[in-house]
């Protein structure tokens, strides 16, 4: 099977149509036959060369190559570090495909499912951003959980850190604030997130716990948050397709 062929499948998961997608071939030869498949969070240097130590034909990556949200190159064609990218991208003879905005788009979302399969917990997932819990934890237990099972060193917290809560809200890697807001000003009494900002987020999150709501906030990074999704798309490309290698 050729990897636009591929790929053409794997978008075709999201239940919505998504205009100007950022969804691309970012490299390589999108005809290319493909045999091996290897997923990534970010395809950094050392991921480009395990993969193409271990064969890949296909490399899909869920954030930018070229630290620009659509890889637009306009006036940084001469940066030496994307120019040393490129040319280590070239090298290996792989292709380079994103997939982001359709695993997003995908019932469940496809990052979010990854992360609550690591977790496993008990209780009701709308299969977007929302879960609530089958039993009460504080964020303090939560937290733990997410530093063990995420692989998280260090994860921020403020808000009502030992009050027990059980609807959740999981906007991780970096939804926007607008939306963590609506989720805060709603009935989210814990929002897990990835990034963050501070003064806005952060202080409704602090006020209100202090003024006796049941309110907190655990900022994950948004690596952190979302990394085991793209471990969850090579169980789902193995389950789809047996013939192919596959390697997170």
């Amino acid at each position: 099977m050729k990897a636009s062929e591929l790929m053409a499948e794997f978008l075709g998961w999201s239940e919505e149509k998504i205009e100007n997608t950022v969804d691309t071939c970012k490299a390589g030869d999108p005809e290319r036959e493909v045999k091996k498949v290897a997923t990534c969070f970010i395809a950094t240097p050392e991921v480009i060369k395990n993969a193409a130590a271990w064969g890949a034909d296909l490399l899909i990556t869920h954030e930018p190559t070229y630290y620009d949200h659509h890889d637009n190159l306009a006036g940084r064609e001469n940066d030496p570090v994307i120019l040393a990218k490129q040319r280590l991208i070239e090298q290996s003879g792989m292709t380079l495909w994103r997939f982001h905005d359709h695993l997003h788009g995908r019932l469940p979302d496809g990052i979010i499912e990854g992360e609550l399969k690591k977790l496993g917990w008990q209780g009701d997932y709308d299969g977007r951003f929302a879960f609530t819990l089958a039993q009460k934890q504080t964020p303090r237990q939560i937290m733990a959980q997410l530093e063990e099972k995420w692989g998280i060193a260090h994860i921020r917290m403020v808000g009502a850190a030992d009050t027990p809560v059980s609807k959740i809200s999981l906007l991780i890697g970096c939804p926007g604030e607008q939306m963590m807001m609506q989720a805060l000003t709603g009935g989210t009494e814990l929002l897990i997130g990835g990034e963050v900002c501070e003064w806005m987020c952060g202080e409704y999150a602090r006020d209100a716990a202090q003024m006796g709501f049941a309110k907190a906030i655990l900022i994950c990074g948004h690596a952190g948050s979302e990394r085991a999704g793209m471990e969850h798309v090579r169980m789902l490309i193995e389950k789809a397709h047996p013939e192919l290698a596959c390697m997170y």
